[in-house]
């Protein structure tokens, strides 16, 4: 979703006069916070990230249809210190791309905005194959359709909408075709806008509500027998983070699992591009 710059102005006085309220939850800041800086019409405006397993590559998609490999810099202890540019290129068949998923064999997976819709690429640099849609889509509003995307253990896709249906939130999974595997319930007025399966084979959802031009994140985790009954992992405080809406699910050397967010700035001079890293277990 994109959150337009006159939107921002128009509310930032407002929103300085709001005291930002602690949350109650398991975390409510990151362990490791770092700004990262571009030029170019391809940087800013990231929706997704996806980590390789040795935690210091990952691929990052924009809501431009670009896409950036990066390396994370850490330190001995493995705390996230800094964010270097390896190369960045288009996503072919463009679009307003939202959520990004790999295989391990590299086959892409990436969700869409307007008209909502998900598309399968045999690489990063593939033509997109665009997949089946679910009748239900056509109804979705094109700036808050289908905002996360992930694959499970077996690759099969899952796709989430930032619409709800009613008091929930419906989870597609594509087999022959989409249906609704389960529903997320709505929940203090946070929306999904990234999804990712961790190690443990349990979904990570990445939810963002936006108030007075502040930001408040996220991460609920869903097992796969009970997708209605999330469990907070962590909550922010409105303003501690900007509007973060990519998350990849990593362990790392010593078996603990880790979430890491990118920030969607809107290529707004009032926010920053950031990535968090959390540690969930």
């Amino acid at each position: 979703m994109t959150i337009s710059r006159r939107h921002l102005l128009t509310l930032a006085a407002a929103a300085a006069l709001v005291p930002a309220r602690a949350a109650r939850a398991v975390s409510s800041r990151p362990d490791a916070l770092v700004r990262w800086q571009g030029q170019g019409r391809y940087f800013g405006g990231f929706s997704a990230i996806e980590l390789r397993s040795d935690r210091r590559r990952a691929l990052v998609l924009s809501d431009r249809a670009f896409l950036v490999r990066i390396a994370l810099l850490r330190d001995t202890d493995e705390r996230l210190t800094g964010i270097e540019e390896i190369a960045h290129f288009p996503l072919a068949g463009g679009g307003d791309s939202e959520g990004l998923d790999q295989r391990p064999d590299g086959t892409l997976f990436v969700s869409y905005e307007g008209p909502a819709r998900v598309a399968r690429l045999d690489d990063e640099r593939g033509a997109p194959q665009r997949l089946a849609r679910d009748p239900a889509w056509r109804g979705l509003p094109g700036n808050r359709a289908l905002e996360a995307l992930a694959l499970d253990a077996r690759g099969v896709a899952f796709t989430l909408p930032e619409t709800p249906d009613g008091d929930s939130f419906p989870l597609w999974r594509l087999t022959d075709r989409w249906h609704v595997a389960g529903r997320v319930p709505r929940r203090g007025g946070f929306v999904p806008v990234g999804a990712d399966f961790g190690p443990d084979g349990n979904l990570y959802l990445l939810e963002r509500k936006f108030r007075l031009a502040f930001f408040a994140t996220r991460i609920s985790r869903l097992r796969p027998d009970a997708w209605d009954q999330p469990e907070t992992l962590v909550e922010t405080a409105l303003g501690a983070l900007d509007n973060h809406e990519g998350i990849s699910i990593t362990r790392d050397g010593a078996g603990r699992i880790w979430a890491t967010t990118v920030s969607d700035d809107n290529q707004s001079v009032l926010q920053r591009t950031e990535i968090a890293e959390f540690r969930l277990g």
